[in-house]
């Protein structure tokens, strides 16, 4: 239980640092970080992936998930940023599928980072609900 507390932690205190940069940003280019940050994010999986080289099966799922992130964060450019907000809850997701209670992918990756990324990626696509709203 006290590991979930210290993930809670460890993703709204990065996630309310990396929001409270965005307001040091020029308003145009808000988005766009986030594009990029959410780029960066989704291929810390692919890491996570190689680092067990006998699953070709897990780097062959985490590739075709970056796929599904390279074409939300295309249309979060093209189309609206609300593809963007999707990534970023998609990828929340994408955490808990890897919890070891689901376990749906088998890529190891360690239980404090999937429940801190989860909160951070959740806390984040929040904030673009509001930030895209106004």
């Amino acid at each position: 239980m006290k590991e979930k507390y210290i993930g809670l932690l460890a993703g709204i205190i990065p996630a309310a640092m990396v929001i409270g940069f965005t307001f040091l940003l020029p308003e145009q280019i808000v988005l766009d970080f986030f594009t990029i940050l959410l780029g960066c994010i989704a291929a810390v999986y692919i890491g996570f992936a190689f680092s067990n080289p006998e699953s070709k099966k897990d780097v062959f799922i985490e590739l075709a998930n970056i796929t599904l992130y390279l074409a939300l964060l295309l249309l979060s450019i093209m189309v609206t940023p609300y593809f963007l907000i999707a990534g970023y809850f998609w990828h929340g997701v994408w955490d808990a599928i890897h919890h070891e209670k689901l376990r749906l992918v088998k890529t190891r990756v360690p239980e404090w980072y999937i429940f801190c990324c989860m909160v951070f990626d959740w806390t984040v696509g929040l904030f673009l609900i509001w930030w895209v709203s106004l």
